[in-house]
């Protein structure tokens, strides 16, 4: 009877551990799901950075952003002048439900986008990185199943932390997977504490309210993608005190395509252990292979 119920007893803890609870298993399907919507990464088809002066579009070698050969050979020109574009097509387009030809905007007030087909392209500004980005809602990959691995659950990954606020946020720069940088704000350190030893980190926020973290560890080019993984955390409580789950740790979009513009971990963000949590290296097809 002892022994049986010793058996038991170090099953039930096994179980405990590494059995996953229903928020995770909600957060892994949601996660999937969102790579799959229209806003998602599975369905990019280019990323041309643009910059001021004249630029052309056409599935043609020698246009500026080459386009999927479903394009016309020429397919616009467009020129850029501080925050103002202007597209001139050589065939309507779709836009707002109505067909143009000719357009200009200030790309950072008007948030416009254009469709043909099953494509639509915009002026994309993120991450530092100003460019427009193709999309294919008929992309030969969203037919594809999609599998990402991860570590098992832990609740030894679940660890408590505490905010202390800068008494002035600071402006950080943050490089990104292009090759450039931007400025973010750091309103603050996340300390926590794991196995006897402090680590901290300095988060920017996201437009929903949520501290947001792009981290590296020594799982990172092994188990775990090279340029790090990201982190959401809910904003700490009246008493500044905040609670880090690993076991939500996710790769960047870059690992799927690298029509992109992925934060790398900044240098705070880059701890000197290893992080076995979280989702591992995605070892499938290049989401962009196909264009290019």
């Amino acid at each position: 009877m002892k022994l049986r119920f010793l058996i038991f007893f170090l099953t039930f803890l096994s179980c405990s551990d590494t059995s996953n609870p229903q928020y995770y298993e909600d957060w892994k399907l949601r996660r999937k799901n969102a790579l799959y919507a229209e806003d998602g990464f599975l369905n990019l088809a280019g990323l041309y950075q643009i910059e001021d002066g004249q630029h052309s579009m056409g599935s043609a070698r020698g246009n500026d952003m080459l386009m999927p050969n479903v394009f016309p050979d020429n397919f616009a020109k467009f020129s850029v002048n501080d925050s103002i574009i202007t597209f001139e097509y050589s065939v309507p387009v779709l836009f707002e439900n109505k067909l143009i030809t000719e357009i200009s905007y200030n790309y950072f007030n008007d948030l416009n986008f254009f469709d043909r087909g099953s494509f639509r392209w915009f002026v994309h500004v993120d991450s530092g990185v100003i460019g427009i980005r193709l999309r294919n809602f008929n992309h030969p990959m969203l037919k594809s199943s999609l599998e990402i691995n991860h570590f098992n659950y832990k609740k030894r990954w679940i660890v408590n932390a505490t905010f202390k606020p800068f008494d002035n946020p600071k402006k950080a720069k943050i490089p990104n997977f292009q090759g450039g940088s931007y400025y973010d704000t750091v309103p603050g350190k996340i300390h926590f504490n794991y196995e006897g030893i402090e680590y901290s980190f300095e988060p920017t926020v996201s437009s929903s309210g949520r501290y947001f973290i792009a981290f590296g560890d020594r799982t990172n080019g092994k188990s775990t993608y090279g340029g790090g993984r990201f982190l959401y955390l809910y904003p700490p409580d009246s008493k500044n005190k905040m609670t880090i789950d690993f076991n939500m740790a996710y790769n960047p979009p870059c690992v799927f395509s690298t029509f992109t513009t992925c934060p790398l971990p900044p240098e705070e963000n880059i701890l000197p252990i290893e992080i076995n949590a979280g989702e591992l290296d995605y070892k499938g097809i290049l989401f962009s292979s196909v264009y290019e």
